[in-house]
């Protein structure tokens, strides 16, 4: 009777454990979806907030060659890495900054483009919050906040038309201000 007890226990851990490994599907090493948005900056409220649109891509060529107004076209598979090596950003003159998902420019992106670097701020989408590592900035100066309204601590990088990682702020943005 003992023994009995102690196969049925033993089976029983046995299939709890079995059942806990997670099974991994055939497809797992699939590449993940990015997403690449542009935010349009429409108008700016007196706290100097802007109103944007957005329209979201699958591709960042397509954000990019929409993003530009028709400056600059952007051939299919290009990654934001070369758009910004081959001057794209610069020359899309109304690039205030592009936020990405990963260091070095990489992963899924938000492009904000707009009229000025007066001072002006925008807040990420939900989905973008805490998610930025890297900001390419079309405006002298990039503010990124750890909250929403500009927020919290803050983060600034130096420098128009350059990709900087933000190795201390990494994934802590949910505001930025574009400034001269």
């Amino acid at each position: 009777m003992i023994r009995l007890r102690y196969a049925l226990g033993a089976a029983v851990i046995a299939i709890v454990l079995v059942s806990a490994i997670p099974v991994v599907a055939a497809d797992s090493a699939a590449v993940p979806i990015e997403r690449h948005c542009v935010h349009t900056v429409v108008d700016e409220l007196d706290d100097g907030q802007f109103v944007t649109t957005e329209e979201c891509f699958g591709s960042f060529a397509a954000a990019a060659t929409y993003a530009s107004g028709g400056e600059v076209t952007v051939p299919a598979g290009t990654t934001p890495q070369e758009y910004i090596a081959n001057g794209g950003a610069a020359a899309a003159s109304s690039t205030l900054g592009i936020h990405y998902d990963y260091y070095n420019g990489g992963g899924s992106s938000i492009t904000v483009v707009g009229s000025s670097c007066s001072g002006g701020y925008w807040n990420t989408p939900t989905w973008f919050d805490n998610r930025t590592s890297s900001s390419y900035a079309g405006c002298y100066r990039l503010r990124h906040f750890n909250y929403p309204n500009l927020g919290g601590s803050s983060y600034t990088t130096y420098g128009s038309g350059q990709t900087h990682n933000l190795v201390a702020f990494n994934n802590k943005t949910e505001s930025v201000q574009y400034l001269p």
